[in-house]
């Protein structure tokens, strides 16, 4: 498995854990988790584009 992948999904629990936070009005947490998981995913593509094929 690539390690942008890994990048990938470990970004997107974060964002899922993000929203379940955010359901259970748990409000300044909630915040900081999205906004870490949409980082992890726009890092996620640096890597992908320094991968070599």
């Amino acid at each position: 498995m690539r390690k942008s992948t890994i990048v990938l999904i470990v970004g997107m629990v974060i964002l899922l854990a993000g929203a379940v936070l955010s359901l259970m009005k748990i409000e300044p947490y909630a915040d900081y988790v999205l906004i870490a998981g949409a980082i992890v995913v726009v890092i996620r593509g640096f890597i992908r584009n320094h991968e070599k094929d």
